[in-house]
């Protein structure tokens, strides 16, 4: 049991130090990884399809005559874009943390 425990830790070890054993190939990359790629895509697709979705949701509403319903639906649609606008920009976060310390009377970086 202590061999292959030992056998796992000299593996690990020339993994981290592959110029120490010759025939092994390192499969890591050496790239920055983000997630800009998974927001293009999320803007791209899926925001079109909660919107066709929630469109149908409400024009479905109206036509029953069921109103409450069709504004709290446009109403929890409108927080959730700006949600996943918020979400999908780099700068909106600080844009909105400075607009909600101007509220307060607090102007950032003075």
């Amino acid at each position: 049991m202590f061999a292959i425990a030992s056998t796992v830790v000299d593996l690990s070890n020339t993994a981290a130090h592959p110029s120490a054993v010759p025939g092994v190939v390192t499969l890591a990359q050496e790239a920055d990884v983000n997630t800009r790629n998974l927001r293009d895509w999320i803007g791209d697709n899926v925001v079109f399809t909660i919107l066709a979705v929630i469109a149908c949701v409400v024009l479905i509403g109206g036509l029953k005559g069921n109103l409450s319903k069709v504004f709290t639906v446009g109403g929890l649609t409108v927080v959730g874009l700006a949600f996943l606008g918020i979400a999908n920009s780099e700068t909106a976060a600080a844009g909105v943390g400075n607009w909600f310390l101007g509220l307060i009377g607090l102007h950032p970086g003075a």
